[in-house]
């Protein structure tokens, strides 16, 4: 797999080096795990040995850099810098526990809380998504653009569970779009996401996300060219709709509420 080869000012150079060498360990240790036993978490969702592992690996990484690190499970370090990492060290777990392969490691990075990095590896498909603010997104080395489709009964969207949509009193939304499109499918968590940076959907819907998600998705959805939307959820967390901008933009309509389109 070819990765990508950018000159940079320090420390961005120095950031992409950890960030691909981070995901790299991620690669390593969970492309030849096909299941993997799980408990419960307080917030209902899933948590395996490999998830702890993966994330111990990476933040022995980049704390090599100057910068705090928030991460999903236990580890992690904050002293309000210029910089910050967001690690989902597996995300997808749920498919991860079960040997469906849709699972990878999200890596996100902020610079004065503005999203600057995004990385999304994939280590059943040897696919890695990286985005660096003015550099643009690149899908295993080359560079790769969203969708421009601008009408929906053209368009092939995918949304996360609708479990989340149902608790968010938003599933009827989501029917409406659903009538509207030509096609829609269940392609779940950082799967799912990729294939919107790559043009491969049109547009994604997810629901009650952590920053440890949504900094990588908007930093990929701005370098890729792709619209991206949030709004704040239920639980206080964040909503989005990414992918064709014109799309983004018809959908936030549809669902109502208070959107930010970025």
């Amino acid at each position: 797999m070819k990765d990508i080869i950018l000159k940079l000012e320090k420390p961005f150079d120095s950031f992409l080096t950890y960030a691909i060498e981070a995901l790299d360990i991620s690669r390593e240790i969970t492309k030849k795990i096909d299941s993997s036993s799980s408990s419960l978490k307080t917030d209902g969702s899933l948590l395996t040995e490999y998830d702890l592992k993966v994330e111990k690996e990476i933040f022995n990484i980049l704390k090599n850099t100057e910068a705090d690190i928030v991460t999903e499970e236990v580890l992690g370090r904050q002293n309000n810098k210029e910089f910050c990492w967001f690690v989902d060290p597996i995300d997808g777990t749920t498919s991860f526990s079960k040997g469906i392969p849709l699972f990878g490691t999200i890596i996100g990075l902020t610079q004065n809380q503005k999203p600057i990095m995004g990385c999304i590896e994939l280590p059943k498909f040897e696919e890695r998504f990286i985005s660096i603010s003015g550099h643009g997104c690149f899908k295993n080395g080359n560079m790769v653009e969203a969708s421009k489709c601008d009408d929906f009964s053209k368009a092939m969207i995918s949304y996360g569970s609708a479990q989340r949509f149902i608790k968010e009193d938003m599933i009827d939304q989501l029917h409406t779009l659903d009538k509207k499109v030509w096609d829609s499918r269940g392609f779940s968590d950082c799967f799912g996401y990729s294939l919107v940076f790559d043009g491969s959907i049109d547009l994604f819907i997810e629901v009650d996300l952590n920053p440890w998600e949504t900094i990588a998705i908007e930093s990929l959805s701005s370098e890729s060219n792709a619209g991206y939307a949030e709004s704040l959820s239920k639980k206080g967390k964040t909503n989005i709709i990414f992918g064709s901008k014109s799309l983004v933009e018809q959908t936030t309509k549809i669902f109502g509420g208070d959107w930010k389109i970025k």
